[in-house]
């Protein structure tokens, strides 16, 4: 710094510049307040960047000097100088524990054939309908094609072919090879094709009717259900899907049900989610594993089911085993099971129980820290984590306004006011609910509930139409009301009411123009760090009105920017980050706007900040975003500044979760940008909608029998080195330790799938990390969510957070998007 502020004196040098950059955005003190001074009346030379890293400076400086023609070839040359990240990616293992328990899963391997044929053409569809046309010649001939990258690929004959395309072939017929790792993407082109082949060949086989895509179903077996006053036709049927399961190619087969009108015309989505969720909502492992038991039957009768397709000479063969995958599990149970040596074959898969995540909560008495797994059981017998703010004085009641029509101010009003008053579970509740004592008693906190007339108090006149524009006038009254609300009464949090006879007020897509009343008052709520909560008519009116008041409360205490609850275990020197993505377009710009979103937590599991960005450079994949190397660069960076501002130091770990692939740009970009940190781990996380595992149990007589409850929450099984299976939702002893608890009680769990792009942390690690994240959504009093709250709350932010860019500077707290 000596140096620095000696040059500096220097008159010749008082006109270069300087740049000085620093996490966080404080005021420049001291020295470098001295240092940044510009003498006399100079024009400044001298500026402090906040939030910026050296290197990121000096290449958006080169960048903007350089003529717009030179860019291209200054970006080569400091391309050849970016960092080169050291990506280090540690193969998932467990360890080898006394077995418990087998699952079997509802996937068989599959060996698929070896080769494709490829062509070209001389006049393709119209754009769009590439797809469409393919598929409709491959359904008139009896094949399966698809398009990829220019070229035409089928699983077909080459007389096929010919006769389908004569005249149009712009290149001889070609057999390529197709090996497993054409068929490993289950949204790509092969995988496409073998799926659909498959369908075919074994629907053809058992004699059933298919939709060509991977729905197969059985007109013997069907039954009658009467939704939306008429009445609709449910098949027995099965979903396939082809994917790489253990190293190998598997084909999953998921039970379920294909709705028919009595002419057999398909019935609409609402409809047949009514029928399902009569119907399946309550299949659990014994009926599910019936079910999957029948299409085995009539699918792969024999122990090794060979096909042919197309069925013809010159159509490839495959074979499907019957043997589904089975793993082996150890759990939280006493007694293990010795497997027999048959079923010691079939246990490719290895898997273990993580044990359930405690909350920390402030004891009855004194202060230290009192933990447990039920989140509503630890507040009843201790107090909210941050119990000392009421009991120092510092925030000791929240403060509630309202905005409502005026003619339901009143009773919303006593509504709210009852929130002070118990209430009891329902008998369908009492076995995770307990009563509730009020609001006050819940959180030891005071409750003051704002009356019409009040200055706590906006009430909204009848709209005069249900117009598009009378939406858009709704939205601006509101967030105009929240804006006064803030100036005359600066509540803790607004209670916004929206009536059911307004419900065609709340949102339109009309010619690709879409509003949404509830994210664009967020979003108008946000930038001035008011808290809101959105009323229905049905929360008024709700029949269980224990689990809407505990649901309710909790979101106010939240909102109100209170903890109730910490996470215990999470490691002090790590940061979580949760990215999201929202694309946008809006009307006279060209593209999509894109803004990513970061979720970091503290050591306790608390919610930090969130900051938005806009995505300058996307990629698009498949009508997805993703990062390029400066963006994700720019990302690292800013998530090294939020937790340096936070604890005054570097993180030793960086955990980002997202949904979608780590691209080698977003790889490298994060790892440059995460300078420092010792260990980058990038998980994509996404729920696996077809894969599922029936979970056993032994007997007296040590033999396995199907379980009544599914797959406990915690299980962990490894699929490869990069792939693992981890149960966020699933039977839990979190209430009792001698019972299990099934949250929704409805159909059978699907597991998280966790692939692994970059780190070393060992699996158990991940996934109770996982595991205590998906019980931080303050947003519910579940037991716990199917998401971690990094990827719940990251795609929630990035969706209100498209109307936010103009304030892509600043960073937010989670609680005002709720």
């Amino acid at each position: 710094m000596e140096a620095f502020l000696e040059a500096y004196q220097d008159p010749k040098q008082q006109r270069l510049p300087l740049f000085w950059t620093q996490y966080g955005d404080a005021a420049a003190t001291g020295d470098v307040a001295r240092l940044l001074e510009t003498p006399g009346n100079l024009e400044p030379q001298r500026f402090l960047v906040p939030g910026v890293t050296f290197d990121d400076l000096m290449r958006r400086i080169a960048l903007h000097v350089t003529p717009p023609d030179d860019r291209h070839r200054v970006d080569t040359i400091l391309d050849r100088f970016k960092e080169s990240p050291t990506t280090q990616r540690a193969a998932f293992s467990l360890p080898n524990l006394p077995v418990s328990g087998l699952v079997k899963s509802n996937a068989f391997p599959m060996h698929p054939p070896g080769e494709l044929l490829e062509f070209d053409l001389t006049r393709w569809p119209a754009r769009g309908t590439v797809w469409a046309e393919l598929r409709a010649l491959g359904e008139a001939h009896g094949f399966v094609a698809a398009p990829f990258r220019g070229k035409v690929y089928a699983l077909a004959s080459p007389q096929q072919i010919q006769r389908a395309f004569v005249g149009n072939l712009a290149s001889e017929v070609k057999r390529v090879p197709l090996n497993d790792e054409d068929l490993r993407y289950e949204d790509g082109t092969a995988n496409s094709l073998m799926r659909r082949a498959t369908a075919l060949a074994l629907a053809a086989r058992a004699g059933l009717p298919c939709d060509h895509e991977g729905l197969i179903w059985d007109p013997s077996n069907s039954n009658k259900h009467w939704v939306e006053r008429r009445e609709w036709i449910a098949y027995w049927a099965v979903i396939l899907q082809v994917k790489t399961v253990s190293g190998s190619l598997a084909l999953v087969l998921k039970p379920t049900l294909f709705v028919t009108d009595a002419k057999g015309n398909e019935a609409p989505r609402i409809v047949v989610n009514a029928v399902k969720i009569k119907v399946l909502g309550y299949q659990h492992n014994a009926q599910f594993n019936e079910a999957l038991e029948f299409w085995r039957g009539k699918l792969l009768p024999e122990h090794e089911t060979v096909l042919r397709f197309p069925d013809v000479n010159e159509g490839v063969k495959f074979s499907v085993s019957a043997r589904p995958f089975f793993a082996k599990i150890t759990d939280e149970r006493d007694a293990s099971v010795r497997l027999s040596y048959k079923h010691e074959r079939l246990a490719s898969q290895v898997g273990l129980q993580i044990a359930e995540p405690r909350l920390s909560f402030l004891p009855k008495s004194g202060r230290g820290t009192a933990f447990d797994t039920h989140p509503i059981r630890g507040l009843m017998q201790d107090r909210p984590f941050d119990a000392l703010l009421t009991d120092t004085g510092i925030a000791t009641k929240i403060r509630a306004a309202l905005i409502s029509p005026a003619r339901d101010g009143r009773r919303v009003s006593e509504y709210l006011g009852k929130l002070q008053e118990p209430v009891d579970p329902t008998r369908s509740d009492e076995d995770y609910l307990l009563a509730f004592p009020g609001f006050s008693n819940a959180f030891k906190c005071g409750l003051e509930v704002t009356q019409p007339g009040g200055k706590g108090f906006v009430g909204l006149d009848e709209p005069t139409d249900w117009t598009t524009a009378s939406a858009r006038e709704l939205g601006a009254r509101i967030a105009a009301a929240v804006s006064s609300l803030k100036a005359a009464a600066n509540p803790s949090v607004i209670f916004i009411f929206i009536p059911s006879r307004w419900s065609a007020l709340r949102g339109y897509d009309v010619e690709g123009e879409k509003f949404d009343l509830h994210d664009f008052v967020k979003a108008s709520a946000i930038p001035q760090g008011v808290a809101t909560q959105f009323l229905e008519e049905d929360t008024l009116t709700h029949p269980q009105q224990c689990r809407v008041r505990w649901w309710l409360s909790l979101a106010t205490y939240a909102k109100a920017m209170r903890s109730p609850w910490a996470l215990d275990g999470l490691d002090k020197d790590s940061a979580y980050v949760g990215v999201g993505y929202s694309l946008r377009h809006r009307p006279g710009e060209d593209g999509n706007v894109i803004l990513g979103c970061s979720h970091l937590y503290s050591p306790n599991g608390l919610g930090l900040q969130f900051r938005l960005s806009k995505i300058e450079n996307p990629i698009m994949r498949r009508k997805n975003p993703f990062m390029s190397f400066d963006d994700a660069r720019r990302l690292g960076e800013g998530i090294r500044e939020l937790f340096f501002e936070a604890n005054l130091r570097l993180p030793k770990r960086v955990v980002i979760h997202k949904q979608t692939p780590f691209l080698k740009e977003e790889r490298e970009g994060l790892q440059a940008g995460l300078e420092g940190v010792e260990c980058v781990e990038l998980l994509q996380i996404h729920i696996d909608d077809t894969l599922r595992y029936v979970a056993s149990k032994a007997d007296r007589k040590g033999a396995l029998q199907i379980d009544g409850y599914p797959i406990h929450r915690g299980t962990t099984i490894v699929v490869d080195d990069a792939t693992a299976l981890l149960w966020v939702h699933g039977a839990s002893t979190a209430l009792r330790a001698n019972r299990a608890y099934y949250q929704g009680k409805r159909r059978i769990p699907a597991p998280l799938v966790l692939t692994r792009h970059a780190g070393t942390s060992d699996l158990m690690t991940l996934a109770a990390e996982i595991l205590g994240l998906s019980k931080m959504n303050f947003n519910s009093f579940d037991l716990y969510g199917q998401l971690p709250a990094t990827i719940e709350t990251s795609r929630r932010v990035a969706r209100i957070g498209a109307l936010l860019d103009r304030y892509s500077d600043r960073s937010y707290d989670y609680r005002l998007f709720m």
